[in-house]
């Protein structure tokens, strides 16, 4: 696993570093929005992006195999630092898809690659502080001190790691007794079967990012709390793991379908099971066209997931030797909606929750998945059973399970000119409460299971999953099955799969009659 993280950040760091404005006599030195310092097709920078500091550190450290750090590389780190609290408005805030939009995730994140750094300087290189625009830096902190993320739990474990580590730095001026306040109220929305919720279930992406910050969060206070935490939510991660060492990412609440390495490698030095769920996920990191970090798009490749595998080489040399987890035949998980089948050479998943979107894993082969139903009405409206949302009901038996629900009605935004104006004003009135309206619109949409009545039948025996759908009331729709895509916005979702030339939209189906699918294990 070390070897495969090295090699793939090899192959991509100077991706990175090529986000970065690294003239030093250029007015935005240190910025990571190439789109902003360079293209100029965007008239603010993103301050999420300033994570990038993460690969100079890399560099400045030799993790790196081969790469020789140059003389000058701590004048790119303290730029970048600088940048961000160049980029921190009069509110504290900072914005990263719109003007005056004060994102929280770009503050928490910024803050939280500005924070590790300068905490880590403090013990080391104690002489750069002095070179650090602070003014910036103490607002953004003290703005975060402020606010609460609770439906993305991975922004919020991101703030507390941010401002745990700006409380060991004195320049900061964060009170420690406001961190642990904020982190006690943080660990009590932990789910008993491990996660944490990110709109409105379970994640698997977003939770190994918030491994990630818990793991700051846990160096720089030592709380017990944090580490217990971590362990229960890479036991969670391992229950869920398929039989070919790959996430059922599909059955995602919010969609993601990657997951960041760090805070599962720095675990891994004290948990084989965590060491296990590392070199599962991990242990092919290099192949080229079929591990998912070479998927992610350059934006979130900038952010934190490269961020995570950099860092993540800092931490693998005391990975332990690898545990299995010792898992049930068949197993329920009633908050997150999901029941697990587990065969010796096959693992198969059925998400209550997701309109019964089934999935059966398979070693050697590949994942085969049923994403559902679209139904689409003559005028181009869209429903779909692809959506997270707990359904009317749910039955089940020691074979099958039975979900009743109804479609939800979704629309495509297509942006405009008018559209993005009219976004900017609302934001410059509203600030940051005009993305609780946003969330409504493209996220959560409640109220919008209104669309035609289905239930869902899956029946697992011992060498065949059938599924069998029935609908009520289409009054003319038509029906087709689903693709992979899901139609709840998530900006970080969307990456291509190989599993989408299986799982391309079929032709349209009556619709008066069961709809069944039978799948061999």
């Amino acid at each position: 696993m070390k070897d495969q993280l090295e090699q793939y950040a090899l192959a991509h760091y100077r991706r990175v570093l090529t986000q970065m404005d690294r003239d030093p006599h250029s007015p935005t030195y240190g910025c990571f929005d190439r789109n902003y310092w360079h293209y100029k097709v965007r008239d603010f920078p993103s301050s999420i992006l300033q994570q990038g500091v993460f690969t100079i550190e890399a560099v400045r450290k030799g993790r790196l195999p081969g790469v020789t750090a140059p003389a000058g590389i701590l004048g790119w780190a303290l730029a970048s630092i600088n940048a961000l609290s160049r980029q921190v408005n009069r509110f504290g805030a900072v914005d990263e898809y719109y003007p005056f939009e004060h994102s929280y995730p770009a503050a928490a994140f910024g803050l939280l690659a500005a924070s590790r750094v300068l905490f880590d300087w403090s013990n080391g290189k104690p002489g750069l502080l002095d070179e650090v625009n602070w003014a910036g830096l103490r607002r953004l902190a003290h703005h975060l001190l402020g606010r609460v993320e609770s439906q993305a739990s991975n922004q919020q474990a991101a703030g507390l790691a941010a401002l745990a580590l700006a409380s060991r730095v004195p320049q900061f001026e964060v009170p420690e007794s406001k961190v642990a306040a904020k982190a006690a109220a943080f660990f009590a929305t932990q789910h008993s079967e491990g996660w944490f919720e990110e709109y409105g279930g379970p994640d698997f992406g977003y939770l190994s990012v918030t491994i990630d910050a818990l793991m700051d969060y846990h160096e720089a206070t030592g709380d017990p709390v944090a580490l217990d935490a971590s362990n229960r939510a890479v036991g969670f991660l391992n229950r869920v793991l398929a039989c070919d060492g790959k996430l059922p990412s599909t059955l995602n609440s919010r969609n993601t379908d990657y997951a960041v390495p760090c805070g599962i490698v720095r675990l891994a030095a004290s948990s084989g099971e965590a060491s296990w769920l590392a070199h599962r996920l991990f242990g092919d990191a290099a192949a080229a066209g079929k591990h998912f970090l070479w998927a992610t798009d350059d934006r979130y490749h900038a952010h934190y997931i490269f961020a995570s595998v950099v860092r993540a080489l800092d931490y693998v040399p005391a990975v332990q030797p690898p545990v299995a987890p010792v898992l049930s035949e068949s197993e329920w998980m009633p908050g997150a909606g999901y029941w697990i089948v587990r065969r010796p050479d096959s693992t198969v998943y059925i998400a209550a929750n997701k309109g019964g979107l089934t999935r059966v894993h398979r070693t050697g082969k590949p994942a085969i998945a049923d994403h559902g139903w679209r139904a689409q009405s003559p005028g181009g409206g869209v429903f779909t059973s692809n959506w997270w949302s707990p359904p009317a009901r749910i039955e089940r038996s020691e074979d099958s399970v039975t979900i009743s629900h109804t479609l939800q009605a979704c629309r495509f935004r297509v942006p405009t000119p008018f559209r993005h104006a009219a976004l900017r004003l609302l934001a410059f009135t509203l600030r940051q409460r005009v993305i609780g309206i946003l969330k409504r619109l493209l996220i959560f949409r409640p109220g919008h299971a209104a669309g035609p009545s289905y239930s869902r039948i899956v029946r697992v025996s011992r060498d065949r999953v059938r599924i069998e759908d029935r609908f009520r009331n289409l009054n003319g729709l038509a029906l087709s099955r689903s693709p992979r895509q899901n139609l709840r916005h998530v900006a970080s979702a969307d990456s291509f799969s190989i599993e989408e030339f299986d799982s391309m939209a079929e032709a349209v189906r009556p619709a008066t009659e069961p709809q069944v699918r039978e799948i061999d294990l």
